[in-house]
This record gives C-alpha cells, sequence and structure tokens, in this order.
C-alpha cells in the first residue's frame, strides 16, 4: 500500500462497528482517497474494501448520510427503487439501502449477497459517495432542517405537551414501554415517549409528502388528516419502514422498526398511543371549538408544540374580529355529573341563557397528587404514618388564559356546550362535537338549573348524601367493617349538631380554603358543597334548602352514634392494656401484665384496639404466664414462648371438630384448679377469662369463629404473625 500516490480520509464510526465487529478503517480510508485522487489502484482497494463485511456496511451508511445531506434528508428514488434507473445505484445497493432505512440489520443482508454482488454494491456506493462530498464541499450546502426532522420535531412536542396535559396517558405510555423494553433483546434504546415521537413523525411526513407541504409550509400541514392512517396498523408499519429518519435517531430507529415489524402488539401500541395524542391536540385546540370535524393545523397547536402550555389561545380570524380570543375548557380530571333534573319548564327550547357568575365550583381529581402519593407509598424510608395527601379536590374553576376564578358571563341553551366569558376577554368552550356527557354540557346545565331556581343548588346535593349515606350503612354489615373512617370520626367528633346554623357549624369545622384547592374525602367534600349551598340565603331559607339541612343533619348524627358505638376499638392497644392492668389482681397477675409489656415493647405503640386480635393476643400472654407460673410455683420471667405456644394445641386426648372448644376447656380446668370462680365479677382473673373465651371470627374472609383468646394468641405469637414476639 506504500506505494500508492494518494492520501487516505478517515470516515468516521470508530474502529469497531455496534456489535463489536473490526472495520478495517485503514482500507475503507484508502478506498475514498485513491477515488477522491481518481488513482488507478481503486479497483484493489474496491476488492479489499468488499471483501470485509463490515467496510461495506460501513461504506453504504456513510454514502446514505452523504445523499442525505444533499437532497435535504430525503433519499433520491435511484437510490431505493428498483424502477428508477437515473442514478448509478446497481439492485444490490438499492436493497442494502432499503434495508438500512427499515432498520434491518444491515451485516447479515450483506451476508446473503455473492462476492459479485457485494463488490457491485461497493462500487456505486462509492461512486455515489464521493459525488456527493464533491457536491457538498463545492456548493456549501446549508445545514437546514428537513422535513423529517421537522415531523419527528412536532411529533416530539406534541408527546410533550400531552404529558402534562394528560399525566395518566403518559405513565400509561411509560408501563408499556417497559413492557416491551424489559427482558428483551430487541435493543430499545431511549423513553416511549421517544418511540411514539419518531413514529408519530414518520406517519406526519407521510401526510406533508401526500399533501405536498414543504419545510417553508409546515405549518399548514392539518395533522387530523393522519388520524384515519393511525388506525391501520399495517398502513403505518409500511410507511414507518420506509420513512427516512434523521441520522441523529439512528440509536432508536432500527430497534422501535424491527420490533414494529415482528410485533404486532407493540405497533398496535404505538398506533393507539400515537391516534390519542393526536386526537387530545384536537380536542384542546382553540381554533375548532365550534367547528365539527375540525381539521387542526400545525399552526393551531405551534404554542402547546413549541413551548409545553396548557393554554393555548385562538386569535380571532382575519376580517371576523368578533370571534375574540378562545381557549378550550380543561377537562382532565374534572368531574360533573349529570344533572339531577330536566331543562327549566317555564322556558323555551331555545332559550338563550346568559348567567353571571361569580364562581364556579368543581372536583378535580389531581395527577400530581397521586404520583405523590404513589412515591411515598414505595418509600420504604418513610416510618409511622405516610403522608399521603388527598387526590381529589374542590375548587373555583380558574380563566386557563389569565387564572381568574371570579366574575365569568355562561352564556349557551340547553344541550349546548359551554361557553364562558372571562374579564381578561378570552372564551373559555366546550368543543361544539363533544358528547352529551361532556363536562362542558353538564356544567351548563347545572349553571342554568341554579339561575332558574337557586334552590336546585340544594336539591342536586340531597341524591349525593343518600347514596353516599347507604354506602355507609351497607359498610357497616361487611365481615371487614371495623367502624366509621378515622377521617369521617374526626369530622363526626368535631361538628357541633346543637348549633342553629347548619352551614356555619360546617364551615367551623371544614375550614374552607377555597378559592385554593380543598382536598379531602367524599364526605369531606360533599359537607363542603352543601356548606357552600346553604351559605346562601335564597337556598337556605328555600323547603329544598330545609330539607337538606334536615337530611345532613341526621346523617351526621347517625355518623356521630356509629362513631361512639365503636369508640372502644380506636383506643391505642397500651391505653387499653394498662386499662387491664390497672383493674387489679393478685400480685403475680400484675407480675404477669409487667412482663407482657417488657415483652411487646414498643410493637404496638403506634396500633389502635380495632378488632381486639392485638390486645387480645396481649391478654392471652398474661394469663398463660399467670397460669404457668402459678402452677410451676415460679417467676412469670422464667417461662418461654414455646411453654405458651403449647398452651395453645387443643387437647389430643379429646380431640374433636370444636378445635376452640378443645383448647380452652384445660384452661377452664386449670384456672378453676388454681382457686378461681370463673363466673366472679371481683376476680379480674376472671374476668379476663371470660372475656378471652368468647368467639370472634378468625379473619375477615371468613365465617370460621374461635375464642378471643387462641385468635390473639395466633396474632401476636403465631408463625405468620407480622410482629412473631419472641422472649
Amino acid at each position: 500500500m506504500g506505494a500508492h500516490q494518494h492520501g487516505s480520509v478517515k470516515l468516521p464510526g470508530g474502529p469497531t462497528d455496534a456489535k463489536e465487529r473490526a472495520v478495517d478503517e485503514e482500507a475503507l480510508g484508502a478506498l475514498v482517497g485513491a477515488a477522491l485522487k481518481d488513482s488507478e489502484c481503486v479497483a484493489e482497494h474496491l476488492d479489499e474494501v468488499a471483501a470485509n463485511l463490515a467496510c461495506l456496511v460501513r461504506l453504504v451508511t456513510f454514502s446514505r448520510h452523504a445523499a442525505l445531506r444533499v437532497y435535504h434528508g430525503e433519499l433520491p428514488g435511484f437510490m431505493t427503487d428498483d424502477d428508477d434507473n437515473f442514478g448509478p445505484a446497481c439492485p444490490e445497493l438499492k436493497r442494502l439501502v432499503r434495508a438500512v432505512t427499515a432498520g434491518e440489520p444491515l451485516f447479515e443482508v450483506c451476508e446473503q449477497l455473492t462476492s459479485a454482488e457485494r463488490r457491485a454494491a461497493a462500487r456505486d456506493a462509492l461512486e455515489l459517495l464521493i459525488g456527493h462530498l464533491t457536491l457538498t464541499a463545492s456548493e456549501d450546502l446549508d445545514d437546514v432542517e428537513t422535513l423529517a426532522e421537522l415531523c419527528c420535531t412536532i411529533g416530539a412536542g406534541m408527546i410533550g405537551w400531552s404529558s402534562q396535559a394528560a399525566p395518566m396517558a403518559e405513565r400509561e405510555l411509560s408501563e408499556t414501554w417497559q413492557k416491551y423494553a424489559f427482558g428483551r433483546e430487541a435493543g430499545l434504546q431511549g423513553t416511549g415517549a421517544d418511540a411514539v415521537a419518531l413514529f408519530l413523525g414518520a406517519v406526519l411526513h407521510h401526510q406533508a409528502r401526500t399533501d405536498e407541504v414543504s419545510v417553508e409550509t409546515i405549518r399548514d400541514l392539518a395533522f387530523t388528516r393522519a388520524l384515519p392512517v393511525l388506525r391501520d396498523p399495517e398502513r403505518t408499519e409500511e410507511i414507518l419502514r420506509v420513512f427516512v429518519a434523521p441520522p441523529q435517531t439512528d440509536a432508536i430507529t432500527a430497534p422501535i422498526k424491527r420490533l414494529a415489524r415482528r410485533d404486532h402488539a407493540f405497533l398496535t401500541d404505538l398506533c393507539l398511543y400515537a391516534r390519542r395524542t393526536l386526537a387530545l391536540h384536537v380536542e384542546n385546540c382553540p381554533y375548532g371549538l365550534r367547528e365539527a370535524s375540525h381539521q387542526c393545523t400545525v399552526e393551531h397547536r405551534l404554542d402547546a408544540i413549541s413551548g409545553g402550555s396548557q393554554t393555548p389561545v385562538s386569535t380571532p380570524t382575519p376580517g371576523v374580529p368578533e370571534e375574540g380570543r378562545r381557549v378550550a375548557l380543561p377537562r382532565i380530571g374534572y368531574r360533573e355529573d349529570r344533572p339531577a333534573e330536566g331543562a327549566p319548564k317555564d322556558y323555551p327550547d331555545d332559550h338563550l341563557w346568559q348567567i353571571n357568575t361569580d364562581r364556579i365550583l368543581l372536583t378535580r381529581w389531581d395527577a400530581g397528587i397521586a404520583r405523590w402519593n404513589e412515591n411515598i407509598s414505595e418509600d420504604s424510608s418513610i416510618s409511622g404514618t405516610p403522608p399521603y395527601d388527598n387526590e381529589t379536590g374542590l375548587e373555583q374553576f380558574a380563566c386557563p388564559a389569565c387564572k381568574n376564578q371570579e366574575s365569568f358571563l355562561v352564556e349557551g341553551r340547553w344541550g349546548d356546550p359551554i361557553t364562558l366569558h372571562c374579564s381578561c376577554g378570552v372564551t373559555i368552550m366546550s368543543p361544539v362535537d363533544a358528547g352529551s356527557d361532556d363536562l362542558g354540557h353538564h356544567l351548563l346545565q347545572r349553571l342554568i338549573l341554579c339561575a332558574a331556581d337557586p334552590a336546585y343548588a340544594a336539591r342536586r346535593l340531597g341524591p349525593p348524601l343518600a347514596e353516599l349515606q347507604e354506602r355507609r350503612r351497607t359498610g357497616r354489615t361487611h365481615r371487614s367493617y371495623l367502624g366509621p373512617d378515622a377521617d369521617d370520626v374526626e369530622l363526626a367528633e368535631a361538628i357541633d349538631l346543637e348549633q342553629d346554623d347548619l352551614a356555619q357549624a360546617l364551615s367551623t369545622v371544614l375550614r374552607p380554603r377555597l378559592p385554593e384547592r380543598h382536598g379531602g374525602n367524599a364526605l369531606t367534600l360533599l359537607l363542603l358543597e352543601i356548606t357552600y349551598a346553604l351559605s346562601s340565603p335564597q337556598v337556605r331559607d328555600s323547603d329544598d334548602g330545609r330539607r337538606l339541612a334536615e337530611a345532613t343533619h341526621a346523617f351526621l348524627a347517625d355518623l356521630k352514634e356509629e362513631s361512639d358505638r365503636w369508640a372502644p376499638s380506636r383506643q391505642p392497644v397500651p391505653a387499653r392494656l394498662q386499662q387491664w392492668r390497672d383493674e387489679g389482681g393478685p400480685q403475680l397477675w400484675q407480675d404477669a401484665w409487667e412482663r407482657t409489656v417488657d415483652v411487646v415493647g414498643n410493637c404496638f405503640e403506634q396500633c389502635q384496639v380495632r378488632s381486639g386480635r392485638l390486645s387480645d393476643g396481649c391478654a392471652g400472654l398474661t394469663l398463660a404466664l399467670y397460669l404457668l407460673a402459678r402452677e410451676g410455683d415460679i417467676g412469670v420471667e422464667q417461662i418461654s414462648r414455646d411453654e405458651v405456644l403449647a398452651l395453645m394445641e387443643p387437647d389430643s386426648a379429646n380431640a374433636s371438630a370444636d378445635v376452640g372448644a378443645e383448647t380452652t376447656r384445660p384452661w377452664s380446668a386449670r384456672l378453676q384448679a388454681l382457686g378461681h370462680d370463673l363466673d366472679a365479677h371481683d376476680d379480674p382473673v376472671a374476668r379476663m377469662w371470660r372475656h378471652l373465651r368468647t368467639e370472634v371470627r378468625v379473619d375477615s374472609y371468613r365465617d370460621e369463629r374461635r375464642p378471643a383468646l387462641l385468635v390473639g394468641l395466633d396474632a401476636v405469637l403465631g408463625p405468620h404473625s407480622f410482629y412473631n414476639i419472641r422472649f
């Protein structure tokens, strides 16, 4: 090689390929150098490169990249189309270029070619490379953004905005991506958002080429025209396969294309998430709020795509200033129930309502708080009660454009989508083609009913209150029921039902945080709405308002009664044990209690009595220590855990189906032998025995019942006990 009178050109890529196969960079550089100098030794170098498959792959790949540079991100037909004979590319080179574009493993494709075919491919790849390098050097091509790059950028922007607007959809996409990426040899790189952005870029690029949209006119691209294509996975696979992705996406492109080609489920999921993304943009496009089947363009969503804004505002159509500035009504996370009544009877069906309202209250589920709670649940470093926050809250509606929360003009007919006019000059609308269960329809109907009859604010809250009360009563019949929820108990204990003004009594306890978000459980939020409804004299002094107040009072009184009934179950376990100790008894009985408290330590410090298993288990342990110490005439500290467990075994000589009775019968006999009258009311040991021999449910899943003694000891000392106390 030293005799060759030409330099060597080093091509990028390194000494090995992605599979760690060696690439003869010296031979490849010498070939390009000889070709640039038009040396006679080109043929000799060409034979050497064609024989080295890794070198051939590098040459074809670099020749393809050079063509993309010249043709602004597109491949000329003569490099891919067998019927296009315009350029010098032979069929073998076209096959290899198509393989690169489709994400096929090029090395394996080269292996399928004969030596002559590989040399022909190398020859034409070299000729095209030299021509394109010469052209780029002489014409000084600008590094302008290509159509493919623009489409991928738009796709990424769309995904970025939708991730903010619909966090749960983004989470679902991440989980789906992990399903395909984890444990596979597909070599997937990046994230699910990267994959959908590339996929969207391919589909948008195809639509742009179909509609003859260029880089200069990309803002006019109506991406809604791509939605039908995304319902046809086979068609999208073909589009993705031939899409010439920007070189900077090479790391993720080939694995995605390969997996989409062989895994129909993966391709279907790509279509699903891409379709959802486009549909979300269409639904939130302020330019199509009053257009059925709106053709949404990139221009319409440019602010959202480029800046991640969730509140893009439209500008009036030139020549139609009365349109004003518009913004879509936020819907994700909000809930508005179907109205409890039909249209007001005293008004014509086509009556145009114009309602001035000082505020609009809505219930919203917060995905950010939900994610926070999930992170807390997975954080093992948190001890004690995790600081969970309420995911659902009541809040005042805010203008998406200026965040104003007061003084809106509501406009529309019954059955129409809502129109809200904000003082900032922006009109908030729900889409004209939204379904009848859309937030905007239900919200407008609620506001119309309240405007026609303010007492509707009370009537609409009656059914939810009755439904909640029925759920609470039904819950009391379940096996797992252990009293009212802690939040409900806190409310029941705090609300003064003797106060004449129920709204004031509720407000004192609830301490409404509006206009800031007020989070809470179902009861808290319902009581909060009742508070606001009854705070209006028009509602409070109406018959419906009085009925709502009476029903609320009855509900809270019942809750207070239920709370009082279950108050003992909320007692801390250490307090219950101390209460039993304070009942007195012989010294050995007190020693047994002291030993039990020492053994369990602070295991139950944060526990409530609830079902009674833990407190009964501690009482059972105390009774066992006392019984064995009395019988053996020894100290309670000398008794082992195994000796206590032996007392839980049924009498083998009298084994029967009633295991509980056979187990507790010997306890009764031994206590009586120690001189205890088991029916005595002044004997703390006898009183405890009567409590422990009472049958309780073994668990909340079955009807099986056993003495509290056995259930409690099993919860504290049993082999499956979470605490498994040892001594």
